[in-house]
């Protein structure tokens, strides 16, 4: 296995796990406003419904194949697709660079409040930066390099014109 392969795989584990911490409390917290009627009902029930699908689910899905299977990605996956590896890794390390800039500021401005006076724009925007970069990585790892879980060498080899 080549170091290259671990990096995607490593990388696409990573974007999936923070992916998770920053969407499920997000989808919780418009569930929540959704059952309790506090906010507008459409509003929130449409954030939930795409936080879950979008985020979510695939993360879930990567991590059923990570206990199932042992592996994220299937390397021969990796080798197949090289250039799906290299967008998920690319954008996953973006993610991840954007992901630890954010939730530092908001560490920094959670333990010296006078320090963060003006910086809610800015750091909402890392924080949509990131959760962009992640979705990028999410879907394309999930429906262009992973798919059905069949490697193309595997579809050859069936009979018939439809594979």
């Amino acid at each position: 296995m080549s170091p290259g392969n671990l990096i995607v795989r490593a990388t696409y584990l990573a974007t999936a796990v923070c992916a998770s911490v920053l969407a499920l409390p997000f989808a919780v917290s418009m569930l929540a406003k959704v059952l309790t009627g506090s906010s507008n009902g459409w509003n929130a029930a449409l954030s939930f419904v795409l936080a879950l699908f979008l985020f979510v689910l695939p993360a879930a899905r990567a991590f059923r194949r990570l206990f199932g299977t042992g592996t994220v990605i299937p390397p021969e996956l990796v080798h197949e697709r090289p250039v799906v590896a290299w967008v998920v890794t690319l954008a996953g390390g973006f993610g991840h660079f954007f992901f630890v800039i954010s939730v530092s500021a908001a560490f920094e401005i959670a333990l010296e409040p006078e320090r963060g006076e003006d910086v809610g724009g800015p750091l909402a925007g890392a924080f949509i930066l990131t959760l962009l970069l992640y979705l990028i990585a999410l879907l394309c790892a999930e429906l262009a390099l992973v798919g059905d879980g069949k490697s193309d060498a595997s579809r050859g080899l069936r009979s018939g014109p439809f594979s």
